[in-house]
Formats: C-alpha cells, structure tokens, sequence
C-alpha cells in the first residue's frame, strides 16, 4: 500500500513538473535531532542517558497553475538496546490539490485549517479548526474570500484492509462505524479577520466534533504588529489535543476546548503566547490548562535567540495528586547564509521531583 501512495505522489509530481507551465518549487532537506538525552525518575531514583535519534526530513511542495502537491518524509538512526543501530523511515505527510475550475478544488489528503486554530509555538493546528481531512475534500469558492468545503476522511491505515475503509453503508455488525464518516466546513477571509467553522463526522452524534474559530491579524489595523486568534471546539466524546506538547509527555484532554494565540512582532524583537484550556469537567490523568510564552531578538547580523517557556498543569484535579510540569528552553538560530540555517537548544522540563533534558540541534538546507 505504501509503495503505491508512493508511486501516486511521485507520477503526481511529475505531471505538475511535465505539464505546468508557471511551476513554482520549493524544498528543505533538514538534519537533526530532538530528543531527550537525560531522564530522572524519582520514583525508580535512577537517571538514564539516551542516545537521540538522529533524523533527515526531506520536504518537497510543487505549486502550479493547475496542481500542488506536497510531499515530506524522514529517516532515523537510532539506537535500540543501547547496543544495536538501525535505520527507520516514514511518510509524515503528503498532499494533493487540483484546480479543475478557478472555484473548484480537489484536495486528497490536503488538511485545510483556519488561522485561528493555530498554536504558533507548537506550530501545529487544533483538529477542529480543519474543513479538510486525510481523505477526499471538495472545496468550492463561490465568491471571493469564501472556501467551503465537504470531506470523507480516510481511516489510519493499519495495514489490515478493512480498518482503512470509510464505509459509506457500514453497519454495526461488522465492527465498523455505522455512519458514513463526512465534515462540512467553511472559511471566509477579508483584509481585517477571518472566521472559519467546520462540523467533523456530521451523521454520527457519538463521533462529532464542531469548531468556531477567528483570526484578526494587525488587530483590525490599529496595531500594525499584533495579531491575535481564538477558537472553541466542541466534542461529543474526550479528545486529546496533542500528547506531546512538552518534552515530559502530556497533552490537553477536552470535550470542550478553548484556545487562544497572540503574536507581536517588530524589526527588533517577537513575543508569541498561545494556550489550550478544557472547558469540560475533569478527567482522570488529563491536564487542563496549556499555555506557553516565546520571546525572540535579534544578538548580531543573522544570528537570533529565542526564550521559551510552557506549562501543562491539571486546575480541576480536586484531591491535588498531579502535579504541573514545566518546562523552560533557550535557541539560538544562525543564518549562515541565504539557503543554509543551523541552530542549537537547550531544553529543561520538571514534573514534581522528575525531570528531562533534551538539547536539539539541526542544519536546515533550503530553497
């Protein structure tokens, strides 16, 4: 199955580099490592040392009149029983979107999002901010600055045929979801904000996920250099944002969800704060609150430095047994020249008398 996709995505690629005539293309090839390299447990009273896994992202998108397409994927070298090195590799994304029409797009595997469901610092999006999927999406534009889209996403691929398939008449009695599995969504842009909402797996009121989201860059442009976004999602089960939100596991778990963004941005310097926060009642082993606070400035000519600081912390945990974990980091970023950036950081993260340390560099090759 994956040496197909494969085969698909590249004959895709080709298509677009054969017959476009306004190609544009763009590629990184990115080499680091961001894992742990020390953990303390307190509880075994023992600190173990990890060799990180060294990766390699490659990152292709071809854009054209007609076509885009995105293909990114990386390779490991890790150590496994401190003894044995082996070699993995994974596909972390691939897209495509045709342009039959100036209205009419067709997405496969093309997630679409609306600005305010973004974290910056985590650079990532919130799910239900998505009126696109990792299946078969149609989004029209009916008029100018409106995107609607409908989408049948495609189950994770397992490996087992029928744990892939979005059954359009499933029933129950084959272990499957007895809904056809399809979202509706709109975004709808303008030069002073944009607001996007998207309802995920309209026809089964188990699985249904609903999203409100506004972004309002410049502030409405009275503040030339702030923007600012917030959304709500609603879920009828528990969802969990992200489980990897800081260096010591952990992520947001919501029927309810808010979350919030803001950026400032000038020649001199940036400050960026962003921030998850569960509206429903607790949950056991769930945190509740996620917010972090980034500030960026410029030392010399093309070398910068970025302070970041996070935290995950349960607020509705009533007997107090989970303790908050924190987390502080330093980065420097140096420009080495137009196509070429190296940087380095420090990374620290505490929860209760547990502890991490990851120090992440990377050389990132670019045009």
């Amino acid at each position: 199955m994956k040496k197909i996709l494969s085969v698909l995505v590249a004959a895709a690629l080709a298509s677009v580099l054969a017959f476009a005539d306004d190609i544009k293309l763009s590629f990184y090839n990115k080499l680091y490592e961001e894992d742990n390299i020390l953990v303390h447990s307190d509880e075994a009273d023992e600190t173990t040392k990890d060799f990180p896994e060294l990766k390699e992202r490659m990152q292709v998108k071809v854009t054209s009149e007609k076509v885009d397409a995105l293909v990114k994927a990386t390779m490991g070298l890790d150590d496994y029983d401190n003894q044995h090195f082996g070699l993995t590799g994974v596909v972390n994304a691939w897209w495509i979107e045709f342009r039959p029409l100036p209205i009419v797009a067709v997405d496969l595997r093309k997630n679409t999002y609306a600005d305010g469901s973004y974290l910056p610092i985590y650079d990532d999006n919130v799910g239900a901010g998505n009126i696109g999927s990792k299946g078969l999406t149609i989004i029209a534009k009916p008029v100018e600055g409106l995107r609607i889209g409908v989408t049948a996403p495609f189950p994770a691929f397992t490996g087992k045929k029928d744990s892939s398939v979005n059954y359009i008449n499933g029933k129950k009695e084959m272990n499957e979801n007895d809904k056809f599995n399809v979202g509706i969504g709109a975004i709808y842009d303008q030069e002073l904000f944009q607001i996007g909402a998207s309802v995920q797996d309209v026809a089964d009121s188990d699985e249904r996920q609903i999203g409100a989201y506004v972004n309002l860059p410049k502030l409405f442009g009275a503040v030339e250099p702030l923007t600012i976004g917030a959304g709500f999602a609603h879920s009828e089960k528990w969802q969990e944002t992200f489980d990897d939100l800081l260096i010591i596991e952990g992520g947001v778990n919501y029927e309810n969800l808010l979350n919030a963004y803001a950026t400032f941005e000038t020649e001199a310097f940036s400050v960026t704060a962003e921030s998850l926060y569960n509206l429903s009642g607790d949950k056991e082993t769930a945190y509740d609150l996620y917010a972090a606070l980034s500030v960026s400035f410029g030392i010399v000519d093309n070398l910068s430095a970025t302070v970041t600081g996070k935290i995950l912390a349960d607020l509705k945990d009533k007997n107090e047994t989970k303790k908050s974990i924190t987390q502080g980091g330093l980065a420097l970023d140096y420009d080495v020249n137009e196509n070429n950036t190296v940087g380095a950081e420090f990374d620290f993260a505490k929860f209760d008398k547990d502890w991490a340390i990851a120090v992440p560099v990377y050389w990132k090759y670019h045009f």
